[in-house]
């Protein structure tokens, strides 16, 4: 068991704390004092009320036993400064959430050490080229150095799928599998006699050739994106589009803030900017929402990310994604119409777990607020299921190996399956059996 320090217990620091307290020693530094007090009410962690960068609070939480120090207040400067104490006091690993691109000059400074830096507008940037790749879904996620994929997709009226046994649509060969089902803001892990409902999303976990099958079972519209609408030209509305306009898109930019709009007018070539609210229905016809294919709305205020997408959606606008803070936004963007909403939390905590590796966890990967979650796991000689068949392994309720790598090839598990050493098993769980999965899959 590791101890990990964690500063800041904002909404990354909470999701962190709560994963991370499951297998691991954690303590927490909050200068607010209803945050530490809620940490202490709610988690099993050592909760110390105090600045971040505060030498002698650091003393306190007992930095040098540390073997993680993850820094993720809101302050850039803070988590900074914190991992220069901790590198002096001689921590092991230290991974800095850093806001702001000005802030990558450090990396530089600290190639040699052991300090990470961890870019939000970087990861969330990923994110979306990656739903750009694949429209028609509601997330996508590569596991297994991207020979595996997760499609979160939508079952609308009328799908082939509907109202029959998920049994009836095992792919063969076996190329993908369903591993979850998201209905009335709930997950859970679906069986073979389970029915898909209108409404429902599915957790689809397979190698990208299956999408020809998936595309038929889900009347999937696969129309590639040609042309972008973004609002917002913060740091990740202006990295994104430099990014997507890289790679070949028509990408048009909206921001209200002259300012921002006339900095971004100057660094993004090729872009055209548009000064104006992403709100005003005028400035999304001007900028030509109505013939574009895709609208990003990546300003740092949820309802006015919401509205956008909402009035570019009226207008005719075929895909939206919209990126949201707010944890109680979860579900409710779904249900109004909204295509795709990315959390900014749970994407940087994400990013912060997969960098930690812990336990023979080569990747996790929190879904819908942290309700699933995603797992691969190394085989090695102490896997307790090593070459035992799949059949009589007492395998945790609530969860469910999705896929083996072996020899660089995936396997979808039958009964007859057995774990072999160097074989890279991905599992869904939800929260409840994450502890038991890892007790029978952790070296």
């Amino acid at each position: 068991m590791r101890r990990i320090l964690i500063i800041g217990m904002g909404q990354i620091g909470n999701f962190l704390s709560k994963e991370l307290s499951k297998s691991q020693e954690v303590v927490v530094i909050e200068k607010d004092a209803e945050l530490i007090a809620k940490a202490k009410e709610t988690q099993d962690v050592l909760a110390i009320e105090g600045n971040g960068d505060d030498p002698a609070v650091l003393r306190q939480a007992e930095i040098e036993k540390a073997d993680i120090v993850l820094a993720v207040t809101g302050d850039d400067r803070t988590n900074i400064l914190a991992s220069f104490i901790a590198h002096a006091s001689g921590v092991k690993k230290i991974v800095v959430e850093v806001k702001d691109a000005k802030y990558a000059e450090y990396e530089g400074v600290i190639e040699d050490s052991n300090i990470s830096l961890i870019s939000s507008s970087s990861i969330i940037s990923e994110k979306i080229s990656a739903l750009i790749s694949a429209p028609f879904a509601g997330r996508v996620e590569f596991f297994a150095s991207g020979q595996i994929e997760l499609l979160k997709l939508r079952v609308d009226e009328g799908v082939p799928i509907i109202n029959e046994k998920l049994r009836n649509f095992v792919s063969s060969p076996r190329n993908w599998t369903f591993v979850g089902l998201q209905r009335d803001h709930r997950i859970t892990i679906p069986r073979g006699d389970t029915e898909l409902r209108p409404g429902d999303f599915v957790f689809a976990l397979g190698v990208p050739s299956a999408l020809e099958k998936l595309k038929k079972l889900f009347n999937l519209k696969i129309q590639k994106v040609h042309s972008v609408i973004i609002v917002g030209a913060g740091r990740v509305g202006c990295e994104v589009a430099s990014a997507l306009h890289a790679n070949g898109l028509s990408v048009r930019l909206i921001e209200s803030d002259h300012q921002r709009a006339r900095a971004a007018a100057e660094e993004l070539v090729g872009v055209m900017v548009f000064e104006g609210d992403g709100t005003d229905l005028e400035i999304l016809k001007e900028a030509g929402v109505e013939k574009s294919d895709y609208l990003l709305a990546l300003t740092g205020y949820d309802e006015n990310n919401v509205l956008s997408a909402l009035l570019a959606k009226n207008l005719g606008i075929d895909r939206c994604t919209v990126l949201y803070s707010n944890p109680d936004y979860v579900g409710v963007l779904e249900a109004i119409g909204i295509d795709t909403a990315i959390s900014v939390n749970m994407a940087v905590a994400n990013g912060i777990l997969n960098s930690l590796h812990l336990g023979g966890e080569a990747n996790i990967s929190l879904l819908y607020e942290g309700a699933g979650e995603i797992l691969e796991f190394d085989v090695t000689e102490h896997t307790k299921i090593l070459g035992v068949p799949l059949s009589e392994c007492k395998i945790p309720h609530g969860s469910v190996i999705g896929v083996c790598i072996r020899d660089g090839k995936p396997i979808f598990p039958g009964g007859d399956f057995a774990a072999q050493i160097g074989d890279r098993l991905v599992v869904f769980s939800l929260p409840s059996a994450v502890q038991k999965v890892e007790e029978i899959l952790v070296s």
